[in-house]
């Protein structure tokens, strides 16, 4: 029985997740929140689930995120996130500081511990090869318009890429979201999505590339549409 972590729960994409896992009665979920009541309040059913364990607190609380990422956990989805474009935003490096530091905790309380695959939640944005599609007069405002954001997530990523000879970890790069029905998604290391994805397809697709291959940056689009570009490491999705 699998299973998965995911830090940021009460967020669209980490309800989105927690919504399509549990779909799975085989599925078992630790679930980060800063906020359980916050959680609670949006999934009442989740206080009787017994697949489901919550762990409530801050992020800088290493030994909380450690039980969090327990060797039991296969997975962890790394999604909080926000849309907020404020100086100074840490969301992102705070996220993959605390996940590196409990599972470096984790590892020295056991040689033989595994780290889980790690899916941490990026933006097309930050991947050169997909602004190159786009038209010159673009990239400057797309970037600029949640430019902070970018900056987290970009300092982020560098900070995971230094501990890619122990950990797994996948960036995860979708394009516009949006709430919406699940449409299907279709996943690409190579093409540019023209079109929005919802966060119940981006979920789908995390999840997709939790039970697939190891890759470095992974796009995410609606299928029989051009795909996001992701930098390659591993084979081909599809």
């Amino acid at each position: 029985m699998p299973t998965y972590a995911i830090l940021g729960a009460t967020g669209k994409t980490g309800g989105a997740l927690l919504e399509l896992l549990l779909k799975d009665p085989n599925n078992h979920v630790n679930a980060y929140v800063r906020s359980k009541a916050k959680l609670l309040k949006q999934r009442p059913n989740l206080e009787e689930n017994k697949n489901v364990k919550i762990f409530e607190g801050s992020i800088a609380d290493i030994p909380l995120i450690a039980s969090t990422l327990s060797p039991q956990v296969d997975a962890a989805f790394c999604v909080l996130a926000t849309n907020e474009n404020i100086p100074g935003i840490r969301i992102a490096q705070d996220t993959a500081n605390s996940v590196i530091e409990a599972l470096c905790h984790l590892r020295n309380e056991d040689v033989h511990f595994k780290p889980p695959k790690l899916l941490f939640l990026s933006s097309a944005s930050l991947n050169p090869t997909m602004l190159g599609e786009l038209p010159a007069v673009a990239k400057p405002l797309i970037t600029r318009a949640m430019s902070h954001v970018y900056a987290d997530l970009r300092f982020a990523e560098e900070n995971l890429r230094l501990h890619r000879s122990w950990l797994d970890v996948t960036f995860v790069q979708p394009g516009a979201l949006t709430e919406d029905v699940q449409k299907g998604h279709e996943l690409s290391v190579e093409k540019m999505s023209e079109s929005f994805v919802s966060y119940l397809d981006l979920a789908a697709g995390m999840i997709e590339i939790a039970e697939s291959g190891t890759y470095s940056c992974v796009g995410l689009g609606q299928p029989k549409r051009k795909c996001i570009v992701g930098g390659r490491l591993g084979r081909r999705l599809r």
